[in-house]
């Protein structure tokens, strides 16, 4: 063979090891991409839901551990830039479950309740909450069964379509996990077709009468507040709903916070169903935590940051709140200079808040099958 044709041999395998190679890892990607998918979170993830929640980025890695004994599940898929798609974890009853409720709570919610009756809530960036019962787990301090907290993350859920297939994708892996762990409870239903989580509705104060926000419509307001708005953030079989009023916008509002849809929160009402952690708070409630307690420890409560009511609903513990709005205390009009209020202006936010709580509780009450309502003592 000659120096010439020596030379177009060696150029011919060059070229040809190099198409082998770039064949090699064009198809190797996406087999890749399509095993991960397959296999990730014990193979139980919808693929169609899937495929609506990730974005065009190849998959990198996926994880998963379980441990029957403690009731704990992990699971995360990640893209190739480490970026998590889908995450599950399970919290059963005890601190692990104590310090991510505290979180939460920590968090406003719920940023968004879910529809159909699903015991839960969307927090923010698409994690959902979800709280089934458990009751291999035996029965709670209120005599009901114990509830494992379930959190699905799908990080890149932002449009509709996508927020639906997060919610169908949470509900699923948490009815697959509630099966691993023997839990024994009825598995929670499937989301109609294109049902999402709702953010809640925003009316005029003066709509939000015979709502499930009547209480905000019905007691005395702060003055700035009477034709304000109000967010009604309640479902049924909800674990956890909000009700906030809102002063009415100002420009002010929209350079603070953003173009704003709402002025500043004055009052917010919140609900919590079934046993949490105790040490939850909440934005504008005080320094202390919200007296959730455990089983019987959940009693009335009243400053005049917060008033606490407590019932029980089908059974379980459901503890009602009142507080101020996270950048609002009610105060006379001082000029710039703080001054603290006086024990009658303390008295009259402890008497203005049980109202809250008192009109709050009493509605909810009637419209659920609760009972044993206890409300804080009038000051």
């Amino acid at each position: 063979m000659g120096n010439g044709a020596r030379h177009r041999w060696w150029w011919r395998s060059a070229c040809a090891l190099v198409v082998l190679v770039v064949v090699g890892f064009s198809v190797r990607a996406p087999v890749k991409d399509w095993w991960l998918a397959r296999e990730a979170c014990g193979g139980k993830l919808p693929q169609g839901d899937l495929r609506t929640v990730r974005t065009d980025a190849r998959l990198g890695t996926e994880r998963e551990s379980f441990d029957l004994d403690s009731g704990q599940y992990h699971c995360v898929l990640k893209d190739e830039r480490d970026k998590v798609v889908v995450a599950v974890d399970t919290y059963p009853e005890g601190w692990e479950r104590d310090r991510k409720l505290s979180s939460v709570g920590s968090a406003h919610p719920p940023h968004a309740v879910l529809p159909g009756g699903l015991p839960g809530f969307e927090d923010e960036n698409s994690l959902v909450h979800l709280m089934p019962e458990c009751p291999r787990d035996g029965d709670g301090p209120s005599g009901k069964p114990r509830r494992l907290l379930v959190s699905t993350w799908t990080y890149f859920a932002k449009t509709r379509e996508e927020k639906a297939a997060m919610l169908r994708l949470a509900v699923r892996m948490t009815n697959e996990v509630t099966g691993k762990l023997g839990c024994g409870g009825e598995p929670l239903p499937a989301p109609e077709d294109g049902a999402v989580p709702d953010t809640g509705a925003y009316v005029p104060r003066a709509k939000a009468k015979g709502t499930a926000c009547n209480a905000l419509a019905t007691t005395r307001v702060p003055e700035e507040g009477r034709d304000g708005q109000v967010r009604i953030a309640i479902a049924d079989g909800g674990v956890v709903g909000r009700c906030t009023l809102y002063a009415p916008k100002t420009d002010a509002d929209d350079a603070y916070r953003r173009k704003s849809r709402t002025g500043r929160p004055l009052v917010e009402l919140t609900h919590w169903r079934g046993d949490w952690a105790p040490g939850i708070r909440e934005f504008g409630s005080g320094p202390g935590p919200l007296p959730l307690g455990r089983g019987a420890d959940w009693k009335p409560a009243l400053t005049e940051d917060r008033a606490w009511a407590v019932a029980t609903c089908d059974g379980e513990n459901v503890g009602f709140a009142a507080h101020w709005g996270y950048d609002y205390r009610p105060q006379r009009e001082t000029g710039e200079k703080y001054e603290p209020p006086t024990a009658a202006e303390r008295k009259e936010q402890r008497v203005l808040l049980r109202e809250y709580v008192a009109a709050f509780a009493n509605d909810r009450v009637r419209r659920g099958n609760c009972a044993d309502l206890k409300l804080p003592a009038k000051p």
